[in-house]
């Protein structure tokens, strides 16, 4: 590795190169596009490395490494000696310990780094986002302002939900994305929702040879351009992809959507389940699992909850899991949880056919003796119009579970699979395993708490040691 120091420098400096800061300029919007890219930056992590080259008389004389450290800082080695002889630096990110020494310009520099096809891979799509700055006259102590060496492609489909004025933009998701330049075809890395790609800079964009491709809904596209379009450093270029009217209709609540509250007024906002991502200004609490419209009425006298204030939303009730774990019950002697039950709900306690969990939690909760509850303990926080957080009845299980299936007597688990979907793209916890419910088995020497498993009950009953799954209601 090309280095510099003391001796072999042609201007005589007892300084070393400092980084005093270092800045990062987003990709700039090109005037054709609806909005700037805002969505990405480089996030330095503990022993991150950024270049500096070394020029002299446009001759490489140095590629020295700089190491970004836990406290925020940069530090730079042995060889990082400042001299009156550098005329330029070159500094850039990620480092290249390889680079050739006649490397001495920018476009030298952007020509050693390969633009791949693929850019599926995030990791590969960070490796290939050169940043770089020039600094004629340098001083010993830097600050660097990177730009973007490259230029961004960016496609993406939006959707608005409007909740008393206010307005949330989210992308809606996409599947089967790519894009071609004439022969060549990319596949692009997907970032906060949407597909973007890495194109040299100088690239011509011409009707017809440029084409981008997306599947919304099932529904596939294909799309041109109408002009030229020359790629310029440092500039995204948004393209829009429509959203058909199958796409998803913001009025309408159904499994898989995001039950959210606005950061700003505390209001309930209902993100659809084809969001790529939770817009900005918006908390996510929980995953919609099933829709009580048709009950809501049976539901809240089941579980005395008519006084209650549960408005819904846009006329809608339904059912949410959060997005973490509970913790498992607690202790007890079966016996003294089926006393407790009992209590407070003599005819439905053995019912695998009620959803009355709100109202066998209460039971559970109420002190008695033989009895701690603990598997909510990790949900105190109170959800804008809806219920406390609460342990599932089996019924409730199988919506949860089973999904559309609910009503058979056939293991599914296609709710299972939906609603994990959605708590996988945000990075919640995923339903898993055996879940217990708190409705309760009293069989001829077998008796305990009913679980799930599989989407069919498990054959066992007793005080489970594995997690609850809570839920509300809306």
């Amino acid at each position: 590795m090309p280095g510099l120091d003391e001796e072999s420098a042609t201007g005589a400096s007892d300084d070393i190169l400092t980084i005093h800061t270092v800045e990062q300029t987003g990709f700039r919007a090109n005037q054709s596009t609806r909005s700037s890219y805002t969505g990405y930056a480089i996030k330095f992590e503990n022993d991150d490395k950024l270049g500096l080259i070394l020029i002299d008389d446009n001759e490489q004389i140095g590629n020295v490494p700089f190491s970004y450290t836990e406290a925020g800082g940069w530090v730079g080695g042995d060889d990082a000696y400042y001299t009156s002889a550098i005329s330029k630096i070159i500094a850039y990110y990620p480092y290249n310990e390889s680079l050739p020494t006649n490397v001495a310009s920018l476009e030298a520099l952007k020509n050693t780094v390969e633009i791949k096809a693929d850019q599926n891979s995030l990791d590969d799509f960070k490796q290939m986002d050169l940043l770089v700055c020039e600094i004629a006259n340098p001083t010993p102590e830097l600050d660097i302002n990177f730009e973007h060496a490259f230029s961004l492609i960016e496609l993406s489909a939006e959707s608005v939900v409007d909740v008393d004025g206010e307005e949330f933009t989210y992308n809606v998701e996409m599947s089967d994305v790519g894009l071609s330049i004439g022969d060549a075809m990319y596949t692009p890395a997907t970032l906060n929702g949407t597909y973007v790609c890495l194109i040299k800079d100088g690239v011509q964009l011409e009707q017809n040879e440029f084409r981008y491709f997306y599947t919304i809904s099932g529904n596939v596209s294909a799309k041109t351009i109408s002009s030229t379009t020359s790629m310029v450093s440092g500039t995204q270029y948004t393209f829009p992809c429509t959203i058909p009217s199958a796409g998803g209709d913001e009025e309408t609540v159904a499994a898989g959507d995001f039950y959210c509250v606005s950061d700003a007024t505390n209001n309930v906002v209902i993100i659809p389940g084809s969001a790529a991502a939770i817009p900005t200004g918006l908390t996510c609490k929980g995953v919609v699992f099933h829709i009580l419209d048709d009950d809501f009425n049976a539901f809240k006298e089941m579980n005395d909850l008519d006084g209650e204030a549960l408005d819904g939303y846009k006329n809608k009730h339904g059912l949410v899991v959060s997005l973490k774990k509970g913790q498992n019950f607690g202790s007890g002697d079966v016996n003294a949880i089926e006393a407790a039950l009992q209590a407070i709900d003599s005819d439905n306690y053995t019912s695998m056919d009620v959803s009355n969990g709100y109202k066998a939690t209460q039971g559970l909760l109420a002190p008695s003796e033989g009895v701690s509850f603990t598997a909510l303990a990790n949900h105190k926080e109170s959800i804008p119009n809806a219920t406390s957080w609460y342990a599932p009845s089996f019924n409730e299980l199988k919506y949860l579970i089973k999904g559309e299936d609910a009503a058979s007597e056939e293991a599914s688990t296609s709710g299972q699979e939906r609603i994990n979907k959605s708590l996988k793209k945000i990075g919640a916890d995923e339903l898993s395993g055996a879940i217990p419910s708190v409705t309760f088995y009293n069989g001829t020497g077998d008796h305990g708490l009913c679980l799930m498993e599989a989407g069919t009950e498990k054959d066992w009953h007793g005080v489970p040691g594995e997690v609850f799954y809570p839920i509300c209601a809306f």
